[in-house]
């Protein structure tokens, strides 16, 4: 998840309706984890609500019961794994007050946490969240921007102490840290080299390096 601003449009459904179905949890993940698989694969504009209902082993006309649009889906979907993002956020009240480079590097170790908890199609969260509308879309950007604005004033901390490169544009290296992390879900194999907490330590390492003082290296 990448904390990126774009332009909403305005949508009639808005976040604050829970799709009618959701009683039934047990059904609703599932169908929920049909519709990224489907999503992932095919695109979201692609994807059908029978492809949906086929994968899941029901009716068509069985999914609407518990949906009203296609977009309850991927609203779902993509305020589920912004959420989680948030939680990644979250800091003890030591770390808090500890220096930018030590918040910065727990968050990176975390945040390789939530991508290795995330199923495959997480990345329909990304791609496809500029097709939410309305509420929906503005909910998600929300979440999104709140990981962006935290993860930025580590950096502009950094600066301001003196431990990061003065030169350094916060916003162009949140961005560039996000993409580097986000990316990981593309090549990384359970079974290779390295495991996902070496994945995060390498991860600290580098950033922590580019982002340091000329003096520091």
């Amino acid at each position: 998840m990448v904390a990126q601003q774009d332009p909403g449009a305005a949508g009639a459904f808005t976040a604050h309706r829970a799709p009618k179905g959701t009683q039934n949890t047990a059904r609703w993940n599932e169908i929920l984890q049909a519709a990224g698989e489907v999503f992932h694969e095919k695109g979201y504009q692609a994807a059908r609500i029978e492809d949906i209902a086929a994968r899941v082993g029901i009716l068509k006309g069985s999914l609407y019961y518990y949906i009203e649009s296609k977009e309850d889906l991927l609203f779902a979907l993509s305020d589920s794994a912004h959420s989680s993002g948030v939680e990644a956020i979250a800091e003890d009240p030591e770390l808090a007050t500890a220096d930018a480079p030590t918040r910065l590097g727990a968050f990176i170790e975390r945040w390789t946490v939530v991508l290795d908890a995330n199923p495959p199609y997480a990345t329909v969260a990304e791609r496809d969240v500029g097709r939410l509308r309305g509420d929906r879309y503005e909910q998600v950007m929300e979440k999104r921007n709140r990981m962006h604005t935290f993860v930025r004033s580590l950096i502009e901390q950094g600066i301001a102490e003196g431990t990061f490169d003065p030169g350094i544009d916060p916003g162009v290296a949140t961005n560039a840290l996000f993409e580097m992390m986000n990316g990981t879900r593309h090549w990384f194999r359970p079974d290779g080299r390295l495991t996902n907490d070496d994945i995060g330590r390498w991860y600290r390492r580098f950033a922590l390096r580019g982002l340091a003082a000329p003096d520091a290296v």
